[in-house]
């Protein structure tokens, strides 16, 4: 934040005095709110805006006492949101942060800031692209920049954001959950059979299709219904989801994917659910590469932990 305007707003927030009612609520307390929220602590926000937690604390109190209600429960170490604070800020959150990348794209004279984000390509194509279109129309002052790769990351790229589902592939760096995997079992329309039918029985005569790059699928799914992995190798394998995918969706047997990737391909009945019970299978996670986190960086995570949500 650049120092004339970190000042203005550390004079603001400064203000010890409560809010008179106005027809127009207190932006500069609504702003400290939205960043409390997102935060989930008065120190760490108060860091944010460079100014003290007190100060944060006195905002919050008068926009408190401006909309009559309480925001937060305060606890020793974290500000907990309440039902009236998780709706102010599903009301305001993404439009504070659509001022704040407006007034940020007119002091660059019109250049968008841009986040780069790192992916693996089947997350990338299945969740996070037919998402991204959101995030342009609610932010028109920030463009994200989508690469993907698969494995450990690559310190020697122009990266701000790394998504991967094995923390392991992050290196280093601090990382954070954000969104759980489920897989489920599926296959083409044609090829199930229309009588009742028994798991067991699936799984032995029909193909099992694996994807090389996933090999604990299948297991995964079997620990989950008792059944013995031995009983589940595949008997079609391909290197990665993206074909073992298509190869379910040619007809040649069942798979056992992550839901996210064919719920497009279930919703069009391209795909059928064997078994509708879901199975959780891993997590997926985000490291941000900059020590410190830019305003865009920090306005696509709180979009990216909300579509997880």
């Amino acid at each position: 934040m650049p120092v004339s305007q970190s000042t203005s707003f550390r004079a603001a927030l400064r203000k010890t005095q409560r809010p008179t009612m106005s027809p127009r609520p207190p932006l500069t307390a609504l702003y400290a709110f939205a960043t409390v929220a997102q935060c989930g602590s008065l120190r760490k926000a108060a860091h944010e805006l460079c100014v003290t937690p007190g100060a944060v604390s006195r905002q919050i109190q008068a926009l408190e006492s401006y909309l009559g209600f309480r925001l937060f429960e305060r606890g020793a170490h974290q500000m907990e949101l309440t039902p009236k604070g998780v709706e102010l800020q599903a009301r305001v959150g993404d439009k504070l942060a659509s001022v704040a990348a407006e007034v940020s794209l007119l002091r660059r004279g019109g250049h968008k800031a841009v986040v780069r984000v790192d992916a693996g390509v089947t997350f990338a194509m299945h969740w996070l692209l037919p998402r991204l279109a959101s995030f342009s129309e609610a932010q028109a002052g920030l463009e994200v920049q989508l690469g993907t790769s698969g494995g450990p990351i690559t310190l020697s790229t122009r990266v701000d954001l790394h998504i991967r589902r094995d923390p392991a592939d992050l290196g280093d760096l601090a990382y954070q959950p954000f969104l759980e995997e489920w897989s489920v079992l599926v296959g083409s329309p044609g090829l199930l059979p229309g009588a009742p039918f028994s798991l067991p029985e699936i799984v032995k005569d029909i193909p099992r299709i694996g994807a090389r790059s996933r090999p604990t699928l299948w297991s995964q799914w079997g620990a989950h219904h008792q059944i013995q992995s031995s009983f589940l190798e595949p008997t079609l394998e391909f290197d990665n989801t993206v074909l073992a995918i298509q190869a379910a969706l040619e007809g040649l047997g069942v798979v056992v994917v992550p839901e996210i990737f064919v719920s497009t391909m279930l919703q069009r009945r391209l795909l059928s659910l064997v078994d509708p019970q879901r199975v959780l299978t891993g997590h997926y996670s985000y490291a941000v590469r900059s020590r410190q986190e830019s305003t865009a960086v920090l306005t696509f995570l709180e979009w990216l932990r909300g579509q997880a949500s």
